[in-house]
């Protein structure tokens, strides 16, 4: 998705040459890009922007996106935002190396439309399984900036959304009913994907490809949550372990090791009260 100059407001970003990547280390859809990138081989320069102390709603960064998300690519000036269409964006642009199929576009296109629409749900199963919410505790949605980019010269609903969500997070956290209806969509996929991976090394064919990128980030979200993938989807964690054994891949993935161990005191606390993924599995 390209956005017009006219709707940006941080000007500064339309003189940028090259490619340049504003991103955080530990967003899916960042990860995804820089796997992409960095397969390529293409140079880019990475701007952090932290989620966590908010500062994709710093005015700055409002100028640039109407929906305050990463990541976001700026490409000799011009801006593109969403992974997918970023990475459609760039193999349209780098041609060596290519990570779509030859003939096999529209099923992309596809593919990665109905991996986008589970974005809600790996979502919904980070913030229910993986992350305490105590790291999210406070966590401000600033007010609109005056000068906030626009889509096409209009204000984006899709920032309304995206704001409802961290409000309602803020207040409920993430549902047992919301939880479970995601994880229910999620295992659907999997044993579609576990099929599909019966008898070939990517999930296309034999040829690595965009649709792999996208799916190995979303292997390692549901693992590090504890979803036992090994046990229900074995054709995927056979897959999944050959892309992770590309250090290209691992190193997108690695989470420090304070981290870990936040994370892993947190798992052990849900599994102690009977809260842990696989206790809603055994529930479904």
């Amino acid at each position: 998705m390209k956005l017009l100059s006219s709707d940006i407001k941080t000007k500064e970003i339309l003189d940028w040459k090259g490619v340049h990547l504003l991103n955080y280390q530990f967003s899916a859809c960042s990860m995804k890009t820089r796997i992409y990138l960095n397969l390529k081989k293409i140079p880019f320069t990475s701007h952090q922007i932290n989620l966590s102390t908010g500062e994709n709603f710093s005015e700055w960064f409002q100028g640039i996106n109407p929906r305050s998300l990463v990541p976001v690519l700026i490409h000799d000036g011009e801006v593109h935002i969403e992974s997918n269409d970023i990475l459609e964006h760039l193999e349209g642009c780098f041609k060596e190396s290519p990570l779509i199929p030859e003939n096999m576009e529209e099923k992309v296109k596809e593919i990665l439309k109905f991996e986008d629409n589970l974005h809600v749900d790996i979502r919904n199963i980070t913030f229910k399984f993986l992350v305490p919410r105590f790291l999210n505790k406070g966590k401000s949605v600033q007010p609109k900036a005056k000068n906030k980019a626009t889509l096409n010269g209009e204000l984006d609903s899709m920032d309304d959304v995206n704001r409802n969500f961290w409000e309602q997070y803020e207040k409920y956290g993430i549902t047992d009913e919301d939880a479970s209806k995601s994880l229910i969509r999620f295992r659907t996929a999997l044993d579609d994907l576990n099929d599909q991976l019966k008898d070939s090394q990517y999930i296309l064919g034999p040829e690595l490809s965009l649709v792999d990128i996208a799916w190995f980030i979303y292997a390692t979200r549901i693992q590090h949550a504890n979803y036992p993938l090994q046990r229900l989807h074995p054709n995927v964690f056979g897959w999944y372990e050959r892309l992770y054994a590309n250090n290209l891949f691992r190193k997108e993935v690695r989470r420090p090791l304070i981290m870990q161990f936040v994370l892993y005191v947190h798992s052990l606390i849900l599994r102690l009260k009977g809260r842990s993924i696989e206790d809603f599995l055994l529930d479904q």
